[in-house]
């Protein structure tokens, strides 16, 4: 890796909930090779959070609070979601990585949640902090089958949201104020994806373990599938 590439560091609290399932983990910068590369070395994907999407992957004029804004990483990720997508590699997606899902798959966002729905629910604290919110879980959804519960409390970390959803796409939770919080795809059961920050209350709560458990068992799920075939070509 060259001295000069652009990196995008996660917060030290990511890679625990995968460390407390034995997983080996690997970050792709956004100077990487193609996604079906990147990919036949992996049995999951997950799409971390970050800066905001730039809007010009939803075909939207940049809000004045976009921020922090890298087209490199987009199109890298969103890359990467529709060859996940496609080749039927579980994904998760985190808060940003729940939009890069959406926008790989047609959809568009919020572009900050005060000025497009008001701060009836603070989903992100001004001091930098992560603030805690309950969300509410839908029936009969991916979500609830993974947690077995009605409402979950989660960390909040984020200024923009789905604003028009993907077709694919089908809704497992929201907020009160209407935000989108977690989305799974009917159609392919190894998609799901989180408008919250799991990472940093998983070792405190098992409901938020639970969603890194959910993907190593659809990853162990896949290498089991995938020694199959190649016994019975064998």
């Amino acid at each position: 890796m060259s001295g000069t590439a652009n990196l995008f560091p996660l917060r030290p609290s990511t890679p625990q909930p995968y460390a407390r399932r034995e997983v080996c983990r690997f970050c792709f910068p956004p100077q990487c090779p193609e996604a079906r590369i990147i990919l036949s070395r992996c049995d999951a994907l997950v799409l971390t959070g970050g800066g905001d999407i730039s809007p010009e992957f939803y075909r939207a004029t940049c809000d004045e609070s976009v921020y922090m804004v890298h087209p490199d990483r987009d199109a890298a990720e969103i890359a990467l979601a529709r060859e996940a997508i496609a080749r039927r590699i579980p994904v998760l997606g985190i808060c940003r990585g729940l939009q890069i899902i959406n926008v790989a798959l047609g959809g568009d966002l919020l572009q900050d949640l005060p000025k497009n729905i008001g701060t009836r629910i603070c989903h992100r604290n001004n001091d930098g902090d992560p603030i805690m919110h309950e969300v509410i879980v839908l029936p009969d959804t991916l979500l609830g089958s993974i947690v077995r519960r009605e409402t979950l409390e989660i960390s909040s970390w984020h200024h923009q949201a789905i604003a028009n959803m993907a077709p694919s796409l089908r809704i497992n939770a929201i907020a009160e104020d209407g935000v989108i919080e977690a989305v799974d795809m009917p159609d392919n059961p190894d998609i799901f994806a989180v408008q919250w920050h799991p990472e940093h209350t998983a070792a405190g709560d098992p409901h938020q373990q639970a969603l890194f458990n959910w993907l190593v068992k659809r990853a162990e799920r896949r290498i089991v599938r995938t020694i199959e075939r190649q016994e019975n070509k064998s």
